[in-house]
Parts: C-alpha cells; sequence; structure tokens
C-alpha cells in the first residue's frame, strides 16, 4: 500500500512541476513582451517545447530500453510518469491558444485548430487511458490501438509544429527549432530501431520489450512501457 501510495507522489509532483514550470513559462513570455499577440505567440513557443521534452521521454524511454538494456529499464518504468507531466504541461499551451483565438483578429485557420486539436484530443484520452478504471471500459485491444494510433498522431503534429517555418541560418532557429527538429528525428530512429529489435529479437542485453504486458502499468502514451 505504501509503495502505491509512494508512486502516486511522484506522478502526482512531477505532474504539478511540469504545470508549474509551463505556467511560468507563459506569465515570462507575457512579461516580457506584453499582453499582446506577440507575447502569446511567444508563450505558444515556449510551453509546446517544454512539453514537449515531456513527451519525447515518455515516447522513446521504453525503445531505449529495448536498444540500450536493463540499464535503462528505471527510466521505461517511468514512461507512464513523464507521459502524465506532458499532459499536466500541455494543459497551459491549450489555454494559451484559447486566449490568441479569443484576442487575434486573425488566428490560425479551421484546419490548423483541427489538426492541433485532434492532438490534444489524443493527449487526454491516453492521460485517461493510463489509469486502470478507465482503460477498463474498452477492450484490450481497442485501447492498445487508440493508444498506438495516438501516440504517433501526438508525435507528427509536433513535427509538423517545429518543421512549419523554413529553415534559415540563424540564431533564433537554431535555438528554437534546429534541437527539437533533432529530437523529432531522433525519436523515430530510436523507435524503429527498437521495434526491429524486437522483431527479429535482436540481442540487447536483457532490454525491456515493446509488446504490452498484461498486468503492468499502463503509460499514457502506449499501453507497454514504449510511448
Amino acid at each position: 500500500m505504501s509503495t502505491r501510495r509512494d508512486e502516486h507522489s511522484v506522478t502526482a509532483s512531477w505532474m504539478l512541476g511540469a504545470f508549474v514550470i509551463a505556467a511560468l513559462l507563459a506569465v515570462a513570455s507575457l512579461g516580457l513582451r506584453g499582453r499582446t499577440e506577440d507575447g502569446i505567440v511567444l508563450a505558444l513557443r515556449l510551453t509546446a517545447r517544454w512539453s514537449y521534452l515531456w513527451f519525447w521521454a515518455a515516447y522513446t524511454a521504453g525503445a531505449w530500453a529495448v536498444l540500450l538494456g536493463p540499464r535503462l529499464r528505471p527510466v521505461a518504468a517511468r514512461a507512464r510518469e513523464f507521459g502524465l507531466a506532458y499532459a499536466a504541461a500541455h494543459l497551459v499551451h491549450v489555454a494559451v491558444v484559447v486566449w490568441l483565438y479569443r484576442i487575434s483578429p486573425h488566428p490560425p485557420g479551421l484546419h490548423t485548430l483541427e489538426f492541433f486539436g485532434v492532438a490534444v484530443f489524443f493527449t487526454y484520452v491516453l492521460a485517461l487511458l493510463s489509469f486502470p478504471r478507465p482503460a477498463a471500459w474498452l477492450p484490450r485491444r481497442l485501447s492498445s490501438v487508440i493508444r498506438r494510433i495516438g501516440v504517433e498522431y501526438i508525435a507528427l503534429a509536433f513535427l509538423v509544429d517545429f518543421a512549419g517555418p523554413p529553415f534559415r541560418l540563424t540564431a533564433s532557429y537554431a535555438v528554437g527549432y534546429a534541437p527539437f527538429l533533432a529530437l523529432i528525428l531522433l525519436g523515430y530512429v530510436v523507435r524503429v530501431a527498437a521495434l526491429a529489435a524486437a522483431r527479429f529479437q535482436v540481442p540487447s542485453g536483457g532490454g525491456a520489450s515493446l509488446a504490452p504486458v498484461r498486468g503492468s502499468r499502463s503509460p499514457p502514451l502506449q499501453k507497454s512501457s514504449t510511448q
């Protein structure tokens, strides 16, 4: 009982910390550029990048464990916490998006709203399915399919967001876009390599499996430890 309570405490701490830092980034952006569209756009950029770091950790945790073996099993075991921290941090980003649509005379178009809205929908559906009771509402196979589709759609949404501006040899591009595009590509490479290793049973020093494990804790972005 105490172990489960400790796990819940760690999860709540990570979620609260991720949310508070995202909120501070948004407040700092508005403090630097004012409560204007420029300030809101900066807040959107910073909160998106902060929440993506948590998503990336959840997205690749299980894959790293498959490729590098038992040394990274503790990281893979925290994939659920990474995913829930991402969902908590992203709440601030979503709130800033709503604010942008309220004050901007020319907000992003309907297609943009729909595309990224689906990613937000998957984020919180998968977060809900990370808890045993909601997960039991759906057949196991269906929930697994939803997780797999959802996590890849979220990854695609981040790719589209970060790859939007054209490449420029500027300091702002190098800091604001290039590192995150590199992380996205690395994430895809790691996950594909891990799937290949699991498919062909490449020895990895006893690494974790990418397949769902019955009875394991369900991360919000994938049924197994891979997200």
